[in-house]
This record gives C-alpha cells, sequence and structure tokens, in this order.
C-alpha cells in the first residue's frame, strides 16, 4: 500500500510538472491568504502555462528528431541518441525502485539545505522535477559502475550528490541572469554550466550592447529577421532541405511517403517554428503565474528564496539570441559525429534535438547577453561540442544503459559529472572501496 502511494505521488504528481508546479502556486497563494479569485487564476495559468509550454517544446522535438534520424542513417554506423527521456524510459525498467527513493531523499536534504543555508544567493528551490528524476536515474546507474556501490549506500551517496547538486549550482545562472532577467527566478537544469559557457564565450566578444542579436539594425526585407517566428519560418525549412538533399529524397520519402519530399520538409520546418512561438506564449503566461505565486513561500517557508525552473524561461529575454545559439549548436553535434566516426571510435554519438535546441537556446540566451550575436552563436557551438563529445566518454559508465543505444543528454552532465566520475574511479583502489 505505502509503495502504491509513494508511485502514485512520483509519477502522476512530481512527475507531472503542470500538476506539480500547480500545487507549488496553490500552496503559495494559500500562505499569502489570497482571496479564492486570485488563487484560481494562479493556479490555473500556472498549470495551462506549462502545459502551453510543454505542447511547444513537444513540436519542437518531434518536427526535428527524425530529420536527424534521417541524417544519422547516411553515416552507417550503429550509435548513441543522447535523449533523457528515452534514457529515463530505458533505466526505470530495472532500476525504478532505487532512483525513485535516491528522487526523494535527495529532495529533503536539498529542501533543509537551502533552508539552514545562509548564503542568499544559493537560496534557490529546484523545482524542475524531470529533471531531478534524470539526474537520480544518472547517479545511481553512474556511481555503481564507476566505486561499486549498492543497496542503501549507493542511493545515500546518490542522494547527497544529487542534493549538493540541486542546492548550488542554480547560484550559476542567478548571478549571471540578473543584468537581464531581475533576481526573482534562476535556472533549474542540466544547463547551469552552459550558461557559464555562454557568458565566458560573449566577454571574449564583448560589446554586447552594440551586438544585441535582438537589437541589430537590419536593412530593407532583412529586418523580418527581427522577429524570431519570421526569422524561424524562412530559416528552418533552407536548413531541414539542405539535409533532406544530403540524406537524398529516397530516404525522405520512407518518412514523408506519399507527400512530396520536399513539402514535407517544409511542414516539419514550419512545426518547429510554430513549436517555438507555441513555447513562448507558455512561458510567458507561466513565469506571470508562479513568481507572484512563490513569494509566499520565499517569505513564509524557506525565507529569501526564489525557484529554480526549466530553461525556457530565459528564452523570452533574448529571443534572437537563443536562435542564434541553436543555429551555432547543429555544425557542432554533426561535427562531432564524423570525427568520431573518422577516429573509428567504439562510441558514435549521433546530434542531440535535446542538446542541440535546449542546450543551446539557453547558452545563447546568455551569450548574447554577454557578448551579442557573435558570443550567442559560438556559445552554442562550444557547448554543444562539448556535451556531444562528452557523451562518449560518458556512456560506457552507464553501466546497465551501455548498449541500449541511448543516453543521457545536456551540458552539465559533460562539464561537471564527467571529470567527477573519472576522478572517482581514480581514487576508487585509495578509498578501498
Amino acid at each position: 500500500m505505502i509503495k502504491e502511494i509513494i508511485n502514485f505521488i512520483i509519477f502522476q504528481i512530481l512527475d507531472q510538472a503542470p500538476i506539480f508546479l500547480g500545487i507549488i502556486a496553490l500552496f503559495g497563494l494559500l500562505v499569502q491568504k489570497k482571496d479564492i479569485n486570485e488563487i484560481f487564476d494562479g493556479v490555473v495559468k500556472t498549470i495551462v502555462g506549462l502545459i502551453i509550454l510543454g505542447l511547444g517544446a513537444g513540436a519542437i522535438v518531434s518536427s526535428i528528431s527524425p530529420v536527424m534520424g534521417m541524417l544519422n542513417s547516411v553515416v552507417h554506423v550503429d550509435g548513441v541518441m543522447p535523449l533523457n527521456e528515452a534514457a529515463f524510459g530505458v533505466a526505470m525498467l530495472k532500476i525504478a525502485d532505487q532512483a525513485v527513493l535516491t528522487f526523494i531523499i535527495g529532495f529533503i536534504i536539498h529542501l533543509i539545505l537551502v533552508y539552514l543555508i545562509p548564503w542568499k544567493i544559493c537560496k534557490n528551490v529546484y523545482l524542475t522535477a524531470h529533471m531531478m528524476l534524470y539526474l537520480s536515474i544518472f547517479l545511481v546507474l553512474s556511481l555503481n559502475n564507476v566505486l561499486g556501490l549498492t543497496g542503501i549506500t549507493l542511493t545515500l551517496v546518490s542522494s547527497i550528490f544529487a542534493a549538493l547538486y540541486w542546492t548550488f549550482t542554480p547560484a550559476i545562472p542567478r548571478i549571471l541572469g540578473r543584468k537581464f532577467a531581475g533576481d526573482d527566478f534562476t535556472l533549474g537544469h542540466a544547463e547551469q554550466f552552459g550558461t557559464l559557457i555562454g557568458a565566458l564565450v560573449g566577454k571574449l566578444f564583448g560589446k554586447a550592447e552594440e551586438n544585441d542579436a535582438d537589437k541589430i539594425e537590419l536593412p530593407g526585407g532583412l529586418s523580418l529577421f527581427q522577429d524570431v517566428t519570421l526569422a524561424l519560418a524562412v530559416i528552418m525549412p533552407i536548413l531541414y532541405i539542405v539535409i533532406g538533399i544530403i540524406v537524398g529524397s529516397d530516404n525522405v520519402y520512407t518518412l514523408s511517403q506519399s507527400q512530396n519530399w520536399i513539402i514535407w520538409l517544409i511542414m516539419q520546418a514550419i512545426s518547429f517554428t510554430a513549436g517555438v512561438a507555441v513555447m513562448l506564449v507558455g512561458v510567458r503566461m507561466f513565469l506571470n503565474s508562479i513568481i507572484p505565486a512563490f513569494k509566499g513561500i520565499s517569505e513564509k517557508i524557506i525565507p529569501n528564496s526564489i525557484a529554480a525552473l526549466d530553461c525556457p524561461v530565459y528564452y523570452p529575454y533574448s529571443s534572437s539570441g537563443a536562435m542564434m545559439g541553436f543555429l551555432g549548436s547543429i555544425p557542432a553535434g554533426i561535427l562531432v559525429t564524423l570525427i568520431l566516426v573518422a577516429c573509428k571510435s567504439s562510441v558514435i554519438v549521433f546530434p542531440s534535438p535535446i542538446i542541440l535546441f535546449f542546450d543551446g537556446c539557453t547558452v545563447g540566451v546568455f551569450g548574447n547577453k554577454y557578448g551579442g550575436w557573435k558570443g550567442a552563436l559560438c556559445g552554442g557551438f562550444i557547448s554543444s561540442f562539448i556535451a556531444h563529445l562528452g557523451s562518449a566518454a560518458l556512456y560506457p559508465l552507464m553501466g546497465l544503459l551501455y548498449g541500449s543505444g541511448v543516453m543521457f543528454s545536456n551540458i552539465d552532465y559533460a562539464v561537471l559529472w564527467l571529470p567527477i566520475l573519472y576522478i572517482l574511479k581514480l581514487i576508487r583502489p585509495i578509498l578501498g572501496i
């Protein structure tokens, strides 16, 4: 009975981001003693806004995945696709109980740390539940492989690592994002170090204000590129058609079937563009509701805390910068695949839609704010290159996930967890494990 209740809470509530954050909004508004109309408005718009955001993100992934899959098939090798959702599904078939327990214990430790920690910059409550589940599974898999830990020891060590990550890393985007997004929220994702890469690369170019992607004055008809929806509506069909030409019309017809292959690619590209437009609408509605609601928790429960949220909350602050980061990430993902094939690597990593879009856009926002469009474009390229190459090095450490053809994505797995795991592997004999 207890197990069923825990499974219901985790997989029917906490794993459902709209419901989970709707409950957070409800709780925050109740402790502020808002009237019933304000509570209803805040909760509904939080849930609906997040659902709209999810619909847009889903349209993006579903439109780009088959196109990237075609490109990957041309390489004619078996490899691994960094895709969080797929890796999560494979791993949960075998280690669900331990992963869930790691998530629960880690989240409790995280909340205690945020409450006790005296530094305001670290008072960030990580609320992106699905990313927390992904990290919990990642740590259980990798620490079992690297350190040979099992049972309750593995669960406790994984929980502590996860709690430390959730508690301290949101301070990075909070510090970096203050100058353009304020201090009402921060990032709660596996892209914390991606924001740092974007900012550092951006600083190499300097003069962010002069080269701001969102303020570039384009002549004549090119002014349409100031609008991210119009820009993507032009750029994405060209990109998709180029990929279609590379893989050949016959391969595209396996997906388009009776529909003309060029028309099918154009419609996939337009679907991508529509997904971005929908997602941005959802982000605005969600932020306008969750931030005022969370103030109740910040004032009454965990003083001075703010919410750490999913990466799309930053996209409206530089929609053109996000687009530049995405465009910069695409050639980097393809380049890594070609390098690994040329080097006859035992692990071939295919370009990941998650890394290309969600990492690329997030890095692009910070790259643009610190170095203009060049910072966004180069930041997206460098981040994508590191994330894809890091996946090749991480994959053999994934235990039962190794050989499945899927892997966890996002930049922080490569920048933070890869060196930590190899250091732990190196010192394992010293630890006597």
